[in-house]
């Protein structure tokens, strides 16, 4: 099934790889004892996404929506059922490298949606 991938409600590019990592946030601390002892604060994602080879024009939507003064953005994404899932999110680094001009294309574009 394809995936199908928005920011700020705008469709992007399907990317050549989509990962989901889960992990817990956590508050921990050691006792009198030595013991720890930690609470579990919040369950959180990251959302890796890569592409092999993009164009200018599908790298700018990206750009357009991330590479702002803003620090959220909401992400929509299809999940392995078929259902919408939706997260807020604020993005990493975004790495490219040109490929080619006229028209512009670039290669290995990766960066990192994480979860607020």
């Amino acid at each position: 099934m394809a995936i199908s991938l928005t920011l700020n409600g705008t469709p992007i590019k399907t990317p050549t790889s989509f990962n989901i990592s889960r992990f817990k946030l956590s508050k921990a601390e050691r006792v009198a004892s030595g013991k720890m002892v930690m609470d579990i604060v919040a369950r959180k994602r990251k959302f890796s996404l890569s592409y092999t080879v993009l164009s200018g024009a599908d790298l700018k939507t990206i750009l357009d929506i991330l590479d702002t003064d803003t620090a959220f953005f909401a992400f929509t994404y299809t999940d392995e059922d078929g259902a919408a899932k939706s997260a807020t999110v604020y993005p990493g680094a975004i790495a490219q490298d040109k490929f080619r001009s006229t028209p512009w294309y670039w290669k290995n574009v990766k960066f990192d949606l994480i979860e607020q």
